[in-house]
């Protein structure tokens, strides 16, 4: 019999420790949630696998500042329909033109905050050079019935959490966009992405830095009321903070330390304050600034990817992060390996993660960072990872 209910398994590996055996949860399992009615269901499902799933205390929803006015409308040009939006500020107005492609935008999902606006877009909403001072306005106070809403939905995702005796996770929800939401979330520069597109990003951080820098202290204040909010409204033990766009794919390591980390320390401090955990997404592309990522002071890094995390050397980000007493989360590629490669190839990488990441603890499996394809050779590749796991977790 397990000596540890999971909730206490994945709490021991967040904490840097060895429990009675690793833990795989799924940071992501978009081809099993997308046949879940409810938020229940999902969870249920994934603990009659016997995974150490956990439960996600909802979504809070930004709100514009009470001073601020929306507007979206389409036009057409020839056969393209292009999205338009204006919000209205007492700083002046920001301006947004996104093409459809591939059937998005709609009507009703066309969310300020998204992965798919950024290759669709004519116009980005946020020029950084001219626009900072209207940014607060977009990123206005929560509303209370958006609080309140995410109040009752953490009551009801604790109730689930207890019953089947799983860890609670609050901060990001990776079930937002696959039932109609945006993707934001605690995030950093991802906002910057989705706002103003990356180019501008990374040329300005370099010639105008100080541009970028204010650019990051707005967001970090926004998002320091968001932290407030989670850790007044649940008591998750966890909460998960997303920094998909905060690797060295964007950023160089000199721009991360100086711009990047000091927010980051600053909203891990909080949440440690609050005693609660802070996990940090991010799946490439961060080997070049893993200490500095590491001195912020977080529990656990989510999206260890050893196929497409571009020079990630598993070996060293064990040292590194076994040296700090630090926890890894991942260490089998969803994309390349469970839903493109062989049985035998997700077999071998599942027992590659155990024997490198696993030994002495702080180490959760997971495919990275999804698994998204629903298809029958994607679905036994999954059946494939979770009984390698068992064989050898």
């Amino acid at each position: 019999m397990n000596s540890m209910t999971s909730k206490e398994r994945m709490l021991t590996s967040l904490r840097g420790g060895k429990p009675d055996h690793i833990p795989c949860s799924f940071m992501a399992f978009f081809n099993l949630h997308q046949q879940c009615p409810s938020e229940g269901e999902f969870l249920a499902k994934q603990v009659e696998m016997g995974l150490d799933a956990y439960a996600q205390v909802g979504y809070l929803e930004p709100s514009l500042h009470p001073e601020a006015s929306e507007k979206t409308w389409t036009t057409r040009e020839g056969k393209a329909t292009i999205f338009h939006r204006r919000i209205d500020t007492p700083k002046g107005p920001l301006t947004q033109q996104v093409v459809q492609e591939e059937g998005w935008p709609q009507e009703g999902d066309f969310w300020r905050f998204n992965d798919w606006i950024v290759p669709r877009c004519r116009e980005m909403l946020v020029k950084p050079e001219q626009d900072l001072e209207k940014l607060p306005y977009l990123l206005g106070p929560f509303d209370k019935e958006h609080i309140r809403a995410l109040r009752e939905s953490a009551k009801a995702a604790r109730a689930m959490a207890d019953h089947h005796q799983v860890l609670l996770a609050g901060g990001w929800s990776s079930g937002n966009s696959l039932r109609g939401r945006g993707d934001d979330g605690v995030m950093g520069a991802d906002a910057m992405a989705w706002l103003s597109g990356y180019e501008d990003i990374m040329v300005l951080s370099l010639t105008q830095p100080e541009i970028i820098r204010e650019y990051a202290r707005i967001i970090h204040e926004w998002n320091l009321k968001q932290l407030e909010i989670y850790l007044d409204v649940c008591d998750a033990e966890l909460i998960i903070r997303r920094a998909w766009y905060e690797t060295t794919e964007f950023w160089t390591p000199a721009a991360y330390r100086t711009i990047l980390a000091p927010f980051l320390k600053r909203e891990v401090d909080l949440v440690h304050q609050a005693g609660r955990l802070l996990g940090l997404i991010t799946t490439s592309a961060f080997l070049p600034i893993l200490d500095d990522i590491l001195d912020t002071g977080i529990d656990v890094l989510i999206g260890l990817d050893p196929e497409e995390g571009k020079g990630t050397n598993l070996v060293d980000v064990k040292a590194r992060f076994r040296a700090k007493g630090r926890a890894l989360w991942g260490g089998v590629s969803g994309a390349i390996t469970v839903e493109q490669g062989t049985r035998e190839e997700t077999e071998q990488a599942v027992q590659r993660a155990l024997d490198t990441l696993g030994p002495d603890g702080g180490f959760i499996l997971s495919p990275v960072d999804n698994v998204r394809v629903d298809t029958p050779g994607t679905w036994d590749n999954t059946r494939a990872l979770i009984e390698a796991w068992k064989r050898g977790r």
